[in-house]
């Protein structure tokens, strides 16, 4: 994708048109990049959930202009994923998380978690779940969870994790997709 399409799928996720609850582009492709490393495919059921709203409610060429972009995006995650380098995220790694592009990539990745539980599930579960930690801490969703408090207290722990998801990331799709 180039940086004209990533910012025409930016301008319209955010334009006025669209739901309270649409992701931002970081929100998208915080979703995406779970759906592919969870081999999740691209449906209109994902994508509907990404706008929350009903592609069909859509112009049909405006429907069909996201649907392509997000194919593409999706594309793009799993090139960058299947090359072993780390995935280009949307984001800056910032100890100041709460309302930040990081926290909203999260978040979008987060979703796909807690929508298909199942498809997160792993032999190697203890792996995955400090794999899944730096996301889960940087989405913020569970900043009042007394487990979680404990990271929150401490900055240069959250420095270091955040600054790690990028990496992880590869290190998830490896968990998934590696031969055993």
């Amino acid at each position: 994708m180039t940086p004209l399409d990533i910012d025409q799928i930016a301008d319209w996720l955010d334009s006025e048109q669209r739901s309270e609850d649409c992701f931002d582009f970081h929100g998208l492709h915080g979703f995406l990049t779970a759906l592919f490393l969870c081999s999740e495919p691209l449906s209109d059921e994902w994508l509907q959930s990404a706008i929350d709203q009903p592609l069909t409610d859509l112009p049909e060429s405006e429907a069909q202009a996201f649907a392509q972009g997000c194919s593409d995006l999706y594309k793009q995650i799993g090139d960058e994923l299947y090359s072993d380098s780390n995935l280009s995220v949307t984001f800056e790694p910032t100890l100041d998380y709460e309302e930040s592009d990081m926290e909203a990539w999260c978040q979008g990745f987060m979703e796909v978690v807690f929508e298909r539980p199942e498809a997160w599930q792993h032999e190697e579960e203890e792996q995955l779940a400090m794999l899944l930690l730096p996301i889960e801490t940087a989405s913020g969703f569970f900043v009042d969870e007394p487990d979680f408090q404990k990271l929150y207290s401490q900055p240069e722990l959250l420095t270091q994790m955040f600054n790690d998801i990028p990496e992880l990331l590869t290190d998830i799709y490896l968990l998934f997709h590696a031969p055993s």
